[in-house]
């Protein structure tokens, strides 16, 4: 947490520079020209009394700014710093990210100032996090800054383990939408806006090099909405937007080059730091001044700010730890077929060894949370076992199919000189060593290997027939759930 703040100090510096230089007869407040040093690191010295402002005791913290009877509009902004990972077990997400919400207040100078506030504070809106949410950090970074305009500037670390249900189903296929929202209580209009402070024009930026989640991050939505805890059919959204994040792998590939200080100043690792996609905003639906007007200082009629995260698995680990595993040794058992039917220690072991291997395989698919219901890794791990424990079973039905087969073509007259040589043990290889034991012979006639031949020649063109049948179905079922 010391380097975020770190991190934003030097981005205020660099903006409070910045914007100053821009704003006509500020430049001497903002840029001291004797050591050239900012007014925040000026401030902070007790060395400019021009840039520090103290509150005074007449001012009244308990009052909300703005003219009674009407809304105060307050634009918030939010740098996501840090994202996941999104646990399927126990359905919640870890997020940190700064919030920096401005407005104005009259009642502070004109001119661009930090608020000294040693002796007394000034206003703040009352922020609520979502109940179910854990707030592990909530604090304040920096003083408030007042630009030019009275435009105060307050800027909060929150770190929170925020929960989201997850529809598995279709599980590894899954898309999942989690969000977070945040409440703003006493009589205020709350809207999503672009900070200065950041160097992109979305109202939402994450920092990209620090997102660690088995999800994709496709789209962001941001969303401005009234809210009655009494009666939820009075919330009417009064703003809404989406970005779309697509794009963005080059920044995972970046890895830690982004936080070398060397690099710091390329293009490619200023647009992941902050990444802000390409957003769009959209037209409100309806008329929601009537639900505004509703909006009191007590707080059970508020309005809310709210970001949600549309988000999609990525495949490259099921794939290869999952699917590709599986399907060799589905494969495997199909290698039975084409052994000879005499060869029963063979085509047993390779039979039970498949169907041991794909039970250890699917004891390591991630457990299924505490639903009743069946996601789709499921339905491809029992397939898959079914047809390795089919492959088992068909040869003990081949074994007994010639079996039967010879006891019904042998006739008494036959001798065992009428027996296929091939089922007969080498009778060269018996010594002495055996004591006088004899192998025992396979009984099948001519009649029922042939028999089992047939039986394995059909089994090598039907069970991947069919295999290829499931797979193609079991795809193509997925991708149109997921259209």
């Amino acid at each position: 947490m010391v380097g975020i703040k770190r991190c934003w100090f030097l981005v205020l510096c660099v903006s409070s520079i910045r914007q100053g230089s821009s704003d006509s007869g500020s430049t001497s407040t903002v840029n001291r020209e004797n050591d050239g040093r900012s007014v925040i690191e000026a401030a902070a010295a007790g060395e400019d009394p021009e840039a520090v402002w103290t509150v005074p005791e007449d001012y009244d913290n308990r009052t909300r700014p703005g003219t009674p009877g009407t809304l105060l509009d307050v634009n918030c902004s939010a740098f996501i710093t840090k994202l996941g990972p999104f646990s399927d077990r126990i359905m919640t997400f870890v997020i940190s990210f700064v919030l920096q919400c401005w407005w104005k207040d009259d009642r502070l100078p004109y001119h661009k100032v930090m608020v000294d506030e040693s002796k007394m504070k000034i206003w703040r809106p009352l922020i609520s996090p979502m109940i179910h949410a854990d707030v592990l950090k909530d604090e304040e970074m920096i003083y408030p800054v007042v630009y030019p305009g009275r435009i105060v500037y307050m800027t909060k670390l929150y770190d929170m383990r925020v929960p989201c249900q997850m529809h598995l189903y279709t599980y590894p296929h899954d898309r999942q939408m989690c969000g977070l929202d945040m409440s703003f209580v006493g009589g205020l209009k709350v809207g999503w806006g672009s900070s200065p402070y950041m160097q992109t024009k979305s109202p939402i930026a994450i920092s990209m090099t620090n997102v660690r989640s088995a999800f994709q991050i496709d789209q962001v939505d941001y969303i401005s909405y009234t809210l009655n805890v009494q009666s939820y059919r009075d919330t009417c959204i009064y703003q809404s937007g989406s970005c779309d994040y697509s794009g963005y792998a080059d920044c995972i590939k970046m890895g830690i080059k982004c936080f070398k200080a060397e690099n710091l100043n390329t293009t490619a690792c200023i647009n992941c730091l902050q990444f802000g996609g390409r957003c769009e905003k959209h037209p409100p639906k309806q008329d929601c001044s009537p639900f505004l007007n509703k909006v009191n200082l007590v707080g059970d009629f508020h309005t809310t700010l709210e970001f949600r995260f549309a988000l999609s698995r990525r495949l490259s680990y099921q794939i290869l730890h999952t699917y590709v595993p599986s399907f060799c040794v589905v494969a495997i058992s199909w290698v039975s077929f084409w052994l000879d039917p005499a060869s029963a220690p063979a085509r047993t072991s390779l039979g039970v060894t498949t169907v041991l291997t794909m039970v250890t395989l699917s004891t390591k698919v991630g457990a299924t949370p505490q639903h009743n219901y069946v996601r789709a890794i499921d339905v491809w791990m029992l397939s898959c076992k079914l047809f390795v424990v089919l492959a088992l079973l068909e040869y003990a039905f081949v074994n007994f199919a010639a079996r039967q087969a010879s006891k019904a073509a042998k006739s008494p007259e036959e001798t065992d000189a009428e027996v296929d040589k091939s089922f007969v043990p080498n009778e060269d290889s018996l010594d002495d060593g055996n004591n006088g034991i004899e192998m025992p012979k396979i009984n099948f006639t001519i009649t029922g290997y042939n028999m089992a031949k047939k039986l394995d020649y059909v089994s090598r063109f039907l069970f991947p027939t069919f295999y290829i049948a499931f797979v193609a179905t079991y795809f193509g079922v997925l991708s149109y759930s997921e259209e």
